[in-house]
């Protein structure tokens, strides 16, 4: 058949379109340069990926443009078949990275979520405070406040056990030589002891009017009466000259006459008795005061030995049974918060409205509520060291700024007010020795409550 023109330009077509075909994978595989076929339309504006081109299905688009840029590559283990026109999909989403863990609360159970209120400022006081009424004289009284290094406080409970080691040796020399002088005027005749009998009676009817006569006056000339070892009734009415009265007069005759009677050697044992009867009272007492200064001893090398950097003498337990507490001195409190802070205190846990003790004798020196610490108080004690109370569901009846109290009186009671609200109830306890910078109070309050539970 013979061939017309339009038979051989669509022949034409036909070649230049498989022409195309067959070149253009070629063409997509070069990553140096961009190529299109002179019959392409102009680049969309949209995107440069689509194409208006009619191509069957499944064929490469002669007019798609490949560029240098790298396609992401799908992980090796991906099931999934690369796509049309060489595109690779993207690799799936990694999984989060996991949370780091809260942080653990370092307070066990029954401590956790309290927060504690930040230290406050030390409400200082010139107000002194007075001495209980009919108090006896305390020896260590100028000594409240006690500060030592662990092996001074060692030292001194070695020296004053050795001080009762002493005293205790010497009551028993005293009581050992008293019982000899006893047994000697033992073996005195009838009639000798009845006459030593009536001279111990005369010398005790001697002293009660000395002592009635040092309450009218003239003590100078009667206590060189009660220290003189001549008996005669000139000497004795010499003394008395001048305040004597008619039953002093008799007190001394009686006694004159009683000493008359018997032999010198008698008098001398009967002297040596009365004597050593008075060394054996001050003897005892010096053992006395050696035995308690030796437990005071103890005590504060208990103290420092828990830790401590001080002992308050005459501390008592800030608050009453049942309680319990741990060392949480600085830990962290209120973190990420302005009041951020270490834990400045003790907390001592116990029920609601258990009482709250002065823990020595002392002055309340501020009374007030607040948001962090409540419900509070601050105490001044006799050794100058300062106290804090917060957390607090009331106070005691009677208390006020400026209210003397001892140690042991009752100052308020257990709550959770301020930001311990919710927590479990306990008293934030501070101890400011001279009112300077807080410090650790458990190594004292682990001793006394010891103590005080045996």
């Amino acid at each position: 058949m013979p061939r017309t023109p339009s038979t051989r330009l669509s022949t034409l077509v036909a070649l230049v379109f498989a022409l195309c075909a067959l070149t253009t994978p070629a063409l997509a595989q070069d990553d140096t340069s961009t190529t299109s076929t002179p019959d392409c339309p102009p680049e969309s504006s949209s995107s440069s990926t689509s194409s208006t081109s009619s191509t069957t299905p499944g064929t490469p688009d002669p007019c798609a443009t490949t560029t240098t840029a790298p396609s992401p590559t799908a992980p090796p283990s991906s099931p999934l078949p690369p796509p049309p026109g060489g595109e690779q999909p993207p690799p799936p989403p990694e999984d989060p990275a996991p949370e780091d863990p809260a942080p653990e609360d370092t307070d066990p159970p029954e401590h956790a979520g309290d927060q504690d209120s930040p230290p406050e400022s030390v409400p200082l006081s010139e107000e002194t405070i007075p001495p209980p009424p009919g108090e006896p004289v305390d020896p260590l009284a100028a000594e409240r406040l006690i500060r030592r290094e662990l092996r001074v406080a060692q030292a001194e409970v070695l020296q004053s056990a050795a001080e009762v080691e002493a005293a205790a040796t010497l009551v028993d020399e005293l009581a050992d030589r008293l019982a000899d002088l006893q047994q000697e005027l033992a073996h005195l005749d009838v009639a000798q002891q009845l006459k030593v009998q009536e001279l111990e009676d005369a010398q005790v009817r001697f002293r009660e009017r000395i002592a009635n006569a040092v309450v009218r006056g003239n003590a100078a000339e009667l206590d060189t009466v009660m220290t003189s070892q001549d008996g005669t009734v000139l000497e004795m009415r010499k003394v008395f000259l001048a305040s004597v009265s008619e039953a002093d007069s008799r007190s001394v005759a009686d006694l004159v006459q009683a000493k008359a009677v018997i032999d010198q050697g008698v008098l001398d044992a009967v002297d040596a008795v009365a004597r050593t009867r008075r060394e054996l009272r001050g003897a005892r007492q010096a053992l006395q005061d050696s035995l308690r200064i030796n437990t005071e001893r103890k005590f504060q090398l208990a103290v420092f030995s828990a830790g401590s950097e001080i002992v308050i003498r005459g501390f008592v337990f800030p608050v009453g049974e049942p309680f319990s507490f741990i060392d949480s001195w600085g830990y962290p409190r209120m973190v990420g918060t302005e009041y951020e802070h270490g834990h400045q205190g003790v907390d001592i846990m116990a029920p609601f409205d258990t009482p709250l003790y002065a823990v020595e004798r002392g002055i309340i020196t501020r009374l007030g509520t607040d948001v962090l610490g409540g419900t509070k108080l601050w105490l001044k004690g006799q050794s100058g060291t300062y106290y804090y109370y917060a957390h607090l569901a009331s106070y005691a009846e009677g208390m006020a700024e400026g209210a003397v109290v001892s140690a042991g009186d009752v100052v308020g009671y257990v709550g959770d007010t301020g930001n311990a609200q919710g927590g479990a109830p306990h008293l934030h306890f501070q101890v400011h020795p001279g009112g300077g910078e807080a410090v650790n109070p458990y190594g004292l309050l682990r001793v006394v409550a010891d103590l005080s539970r045996r």
